[in-house]
């Protein structure tokens, strides 16, 4: 089983969502993830890595992402550790990813998750 963490650039890992050859786990906290993120991601925080249970690859190559490649790198270091199996880090992160001229994706509650006390403090104000 591999022990290293393989570095890939935002060309290839498009080709591999394109191909569906990828899975793709953000490791940014869900507040990050709603105000921008790679529309194939799937959402696995690093403050909950390893308490949760992570997405089957099904044969696919798993790639781990964050704003600029430095979460996402520390999160692939700690599933190897896990014996978790092959990772790869996107290089930049979604940084490189949109300077790339490819997709991001925003959730519609972007603010509501990012402030979930202030929407409240509105409605009850009335």
């Amino acid at each position: 089983m591999p022990t290293r963490i393989e570095t890939i650039d935002a060309h290839t890992l498009h080709d591999w969502i394109e191909n569906d050859e990828a899975l793709l786990i953000d490791v940014r906290e869900a507040h990050e993830h709603a105000r921008a993120h790679i529309p194939a991601a799937t959402l696995q925080p690093l403050s909950r890595l390893g308490s949760a249970a992570l997405p089957e690859a099904n044969g696919r190559k798993v790639v781990v992402c964050c704003a600029s490649g430095a979460r996402s790198l520390m999160a692939a270091d700690r599933m190897l550790a896990n014996h978790y199996g092959s990772v790869c880090n996107l290089d930049g992160g979604i940084a490189a990813w949109q300077l790339a001229g490819y997709e991001i994706a925003q959730d519609e509650n972007a603010a509501a998750i990012a402030f979930p006390g202030l929407f409240s403090l509105f409605r009850n104000a009335g």
